[in-house]
């Protein structure tokens, strides 16, 4: 119990001080960037302290996994450097060992980066994009996106939204297009206008398409009831581009709870990114636990330090590829989010075993 508290001790400290250094850095690198536009906003130095709140939970979402890996390499690196590893071999503890060790405290940093990257990044995302476009001096001001074509999708059906008003209740030239259970269209509904009422949408001017290919059915109301999961906050978010979302939006959208604007595979991408959260502190644990097996004298702890950063590195490029690959139908959806982490954390694991022999 002592030697796992000194372990998980040692590490925390290094995952800590190298998160806090990149994350300096990073950030000082965005202001250098951006100070410029931040000026313009007119708002002194609380715009700058805004600026950096509001995009550190970004800058530390993505340097996570490189602090746990860096912090992981160093804890190891140092032990083998002070003939710690030494003494522990004496006592019976192997790299195997103090990889289990270590592992709760790679489970507790991998809850916390769920969190940060599922409830905070979109959070601070969407607070960002909201101050950045209110503070925008007029010459850099957006059209206006009550006028802007808006598609939306739930599970059943794809929304089209000529214009909106900018409270998101009124919509005009709306089309819905209803899909089966395949995701083909089988039928089309067109509004010249509609309207929230406080639970549903009044829908004006209807032309009703129904049946496919051989037997279709066109007929007009003057006004129907839609029942959607599309609300007026749906709309102003729709107006706004996506930068992140949570696993819940996700799940909700693929569900029909929810409303998004992106294609299917996108919100199952991004739900199978929240799941592997929680294991990549892991893979990156393993992944440095050979660092613990090198020999000072030898140079081998040098070497296994460098194959330990090179190969964390090439899990967080590999997965990023598939994902993408994913996103684009290229590659099917569970092998695009899980076989990076399959493959790493296989030879991570037989890389470790290995040295144990």
């Amino acid at each position: 119990m002592i030697l796992t508290l000194y372990l998980s001790k040692t590490m925390a400290k290094y995952v800590l001080w190298v998160l806090l250094a990149f994350t300096a850095l990073m950030v000082l690198i965005d202001l250098l960037d951006s100070s410029t536009d931040i000026i313009k906003r007119g708002e002194g130095a609380y715009g700058f302290l805004k600026y950096i709140a509001l995009h550190l939970p970004v800058t530390m979402q993505h340097l996570v996994p490189l602090a746990t890996l860096i912090g992981a390499s160093l804890t190891f690196f140092t032990f083998a450097q002070n003939s710690e590893m030494i003494a522990l071999r004496g006592a019976g503890q192997t790299p195997y060992r103090a990889v289990l060790m270590l592992a709760p405290l790679a489970v507790l940093i991998g809850i916390g980066y769920f969190f940060l990257s599922d409830q905070i990044v979109p959070r601070a995302d969407k607070a960002f994009v909201s101050w950045w476009e209110s503070t925008a001096p007029p010459e850099d001001k957006k059209p206006d996106d009550s006028k802007k074509e808006l598609w939306a999708r739930t599970n059943l059906s794809v929304i089209r939204i000529g214009g909106h008003s900018e409270d998101g209740q009124n919509l005009e030239k709306t089309t819905i297009y209803t899909l089966d259970k395949n995701q083909e269209v089988v039928g089309k509904i067109q509004a010249k206008s509609a309207r929230w009422n406080g639970r549903i949408w009044e829908l004006k001017g209807v032309d009703i398409f129904e049946g496919n290919t051989g037997q279709a059915s066109t007929y007009s109301m003057s006004a129907m009831n839609w029942r959607t999961p599309l609300t007026p906050a749906n709309v102003i978010e729709l107006a706004n581009p996506e930068v992140s979302i949570s696993a819940g939006k996700s799940r909700g959208v693929l569900k029909g709870k929810k409303v998004g604007s992106r294609s299917e595979t996108y919100y199952q991408i991004q739900l199978q990114k929240a799941y592997l959260s929680f294991f990549t502190p892991l893979i990156m644990l393993l992944l440095a636990a050979p660092v613990a097996a090198g020999i000072r004298r030898s140079g081998t702890t040098t070497r296994n330090l460098g194959i330990a950063i090179i190969s964390g590195f090439g899990f967080l490029l590999t997965d990023g590829i598939l994902l993408s690959l994913g996103e684009a139908n290229i590659v099917p959806l569970y092998i695009a989010a899980w076989s990076a982490t399959v493959l790493f954390a296989s030879g991570g694991a037989w890389v470790l075993l290995t040295t144990e022999r």
